[in-house]
């Protein structure tokens, strides 16, 4: 097996989440989606305000249907400031200058899962921590947990 080159994997990275990234902009705009940016707040039945970032109403959008999609965020721990460099979200693990000898990862639902196995094939030593009595999140089914844990 040929020598890893972080920086290179890293820069392909870069660039298939760019076309995805595109790519879902084009399937937005093929299908008439309309995208808005900023936190939105559901302000009736059939109505989504987006606010600024200052908490103004920039805009306000009469629905038929609302479609919910929020990304993820990192859970704080007290007294554990996440500075993307040694303690990282799971957007700087995406990002790591380097590979680490051992990586500790805090919840072991799928985004965990995922990144400490990736991790772990390129040489890291990687030990999950998971609060819940299984790995793989909520509602997963328990046969892919159990296959899970075993990696």
């Amino acid at each position: 097996m040929g020598k890893l080159n972080l920086e290179k994997m890293m820069g392909e990275k870069s660039k298939a989440v760019g076309a995805l990234t595109g790519g879902i902009k084009m399937l937005f705009k093929g299908n008439k989606v309309t995208h808005l940016e900023g936190h939105g707040k559901i302000t009736g039945p059939n109505q989504v305000s987006v606010l600024g970032p200052n908490g103004e109403v920039t805009e306000v959008v009469n629905t038929k249907n609302n479609m919910i999609a929020t990304g993820s965020e990192v859970t704080p721990f007290p007294g554990i400031e996440v500075d993307e460099e040694s303690i990282v979200s799971s957007t700087g693990a995406l990002s790591l200058k380097k590979v680490p000898e051992k990586m500790i990862v805090i919840g072991a639902g799928v985004i965990g899962v995922e990144l400490g196995s990736v991790w772990s094939r390129l040489g890291t030593q990687v030990t999950a921590v998971e609060f819940m009595g299984h790995v793989g999140g909520m509602g997963i089914d328990m046969d892919m947990s159990k296959q899970f844990q075993r990696i």
